[in-house]
Formats: C-alpha cells, sequence, structure tokens
C-alpha cells in the first residue's frame, strides 16, 4: 500500500515537472534595428515546446514603449504572421521612433502578455537620413528645404518655462550693420527675389530625446512648421533669452530671422541675419539679400 501511495505521487511530480517546464507563448529577445531605404527589421526568438501549439504571430507597431498589453488592446496589428517566422521586415514613410511588440496565438487565442525588452522593445528605432543630405554648414549652398510634419515624429510639448520677452533687450541696427547689409546687396545678382518656403537644419528634422535641442524642436514642431510665424517669433525670443547651447542659440537666430522674414518685417530679418552671418554665410547672405529687396533701406545721412 505505501509503495502504491509512493508511485502515484511520483508520477504526479513528474507531470506537474513537465507541466511546469513548458515554456510559456512569449517570444523572446525581440529587436529593432533601421534596414536601408525605408525599412526596419525586426527580429525575434520563438518559443520551444509550448503546451499549446502558437498558431500565428502579431506584429505591432507604435510611436511609444508598451509597457503592457492595454497600451495596444485598440491597436490592429501591422502584420499577422505564420508561426515559424523569427523576423519581419516594416516599412515606414517618415522618421519618428518606432516601438515593436511581437505577441503569439494558442488554441485560438492570443496570448495578451507583454514584457517589456522581451517580447516589446524599450529603444524607439527611426530610419537613417539619406548620406546625401549630411551637408555640412559650410558648405550649404542656400538651396531652400520643405520642413514636413510627417518628417518629425509626434511627442507631447512640454511647458516652455521660459523669460518673458519684456526682459529681451531689443537689438538695434547700427549704422555699421546697415552699411554691410546694403554692401551684401549690392553684392547680389538676384533682386526682388521673393523666398516662399521655410528653410530647416537637418539636425532639427528628427527630434532629440531631451535638452536645448529638444526644446528648440517643439517650437518649431509646434508653431514655426504650421506657419505660425508670429507665435514662433514669441517662443523663440524667449529661448534665445536664456542659456541656451551656442549651436541652438545660432539655429534659433536663424528661424527667428525666418519668422521675421515671413511677417514681413524685413528690417528685422536682416538685422537677425546679420547677427549670425558668421555662422552661416551663404545661407545668411540670401536671406539677407531677400530681405533688402523687399524692404527698401531708408537714405544714407551724412
Amino acid at each position: 500500500m505505501k509503495k502504491s501511495g509512493l508511485f502515484i505521487g511520483l508520477v504526479i511530480l513528474l507531470a506537474a515537472n513537465r507541466a511546469f517546464s513548458k515554456e510559456r507563448p512569449i517570444v523572446k529577445d525581440i529587436q529593432a534595428v533601421t534596414g536601408s531605404g525605408t525599412r526596419i527589421n525586426v527580429t525575434w526568438i520563438l518559443p520551444k515546446d509550448t503546451e499549446s501549439p502558437v498558431t500565428r504571430l502579431f506584429v505591432y507597431r507604435t510611436l511609444k514603449p508598451v509597457g503592457s498589453f492595454y497600451d495596444i488592446s485598440d491597436t490592429e496589428p501591422v502584420a499577422t504572421l505564420s508561426s515559424n517566422l523569427s523576423s519581419f521586415v516594416d516599412n515606414v514613410a517618415d522618421y519618428r521612433d518606432y516601438y515593436y511588440s511581437v505577441t503569439c496565438e494558442t488554441s485560438g487565442r492570443e496570448f495578451d502578455i507583454i514584457l517589456p525588452s522581451i517580447n516589446s522593445t524599450v529603444n524607439g528605432v527611426h530610419l537613417k537620413l539619406p548620406e546625401k543630405k549630411a551637408e555640412t554648414e559650410a558648405t550649404l549652398s542656400g538651396k531652400e528645404k520643405n520642413y514636413s510634419v510627417e518628417s518629425l515624429r509626434d511627442m507631447p510639448l512640454p511647458y516652455l518655462d521660459l523669460l518673458e520677452s519684456r526682459n529681451r533687450t531689443p537689438l538695434k541696427m547700427s549704422d555699421q550693420a546697415l552699411s554691410i547689409a546694403r554692401e551684401l546687396a549690392m553684392q547680389s545678382d538676384v533682386k526682388k527675389n521673393l523666398i516662399t518656403e521655410p528653410y530647416v537644419f537637418e539636425e532639427d528634422l528628427i527630434s532629440p530625446d531631451s535638452g536645448d535641442d529638444f526644446l528648440l524642436f517643439e517650437v518649431l514642431r509646434k508653431y514655426f512648421i504650421q506657419k505660425q510665424y508670429g507665435q514662433t517669433i514669441n517662443q523663440l525670443e524667449k529661448l534665445i533669452a536664456t542659456n541656451r547651447t551656442k549651436a541652438v542659440t545660432t539655429r534659433a537666430k536663424f528661424y527667428l530671422g525666418e519668422s521675421y522674414y515671413f511677417t514681413k518685417n524685413y528690417r528685422e530679418a536682416c538685422q537677425t541675419f546679420l547677427s549670425i552671418y558668421d555662422e552661416y554665410p551663404p545661407l545668411a547672405k540670401k536671406w539677407i539679400d531677400s530681405s533688402l529687396d523687399m524692404y527698401e533701406l531708408p537714405a544714407e545721412t551724412d
């Protein structure tokens, strides 16, 4: 009798161990990397020896990290794959950061467990800018670029708690600056050259994670690309009035000059571009020339 009970106990223990040794239907080691062109390559490791066979895989694409299945419960998968595939090539049309999650279907039901860094990526991945666009500021020809909304990733706008514009010391255009402006205008081969589209630097096409660059990016995304130039001027003046990095301050002044230009305040535009002429000679000269074409400077006095 004792031997029979011991045998039954061993059978139950072995069955339990076998059940616990089964893998959950969750892919692991998910990775997402930028491919060539518009492709993003997503890979993972399939589960082995699951209690119920995996019948399908679901691939989700999101604009922010997924912490639980609740985050994607109302999201349609971008792909439904057969159970033996361990990779997926996604094609996207912009430069925003994307995150990927993969779930399994067993017994006709989706196993709705998301484990960050296991079957859901925690770092965003975006397309690379074409190499032919990677020109240095010193060699830019001044050719216009369109600032498209689709080329920017969507991120929440933080509250810009900066100095009030009343604390800003107004810039004054000196006689020397006017003289330089006239000299530059005389060198221009194109008169009455109206610029119709804004220019944007390559580094401001994709949102950085934080810092001064992020603050500038958000002003551009929120106002500049929407052509709300009055609001842009207000926000950029506040940004410039604070202690920011030289690179961000210089680019902010360039966008400020553009905003003055598109509000037909050509005098302020010319003055602003003159203040950063040494940083962007070809670009600044183009905008200065056009500003002077559109604005009749006061006559020289003795």
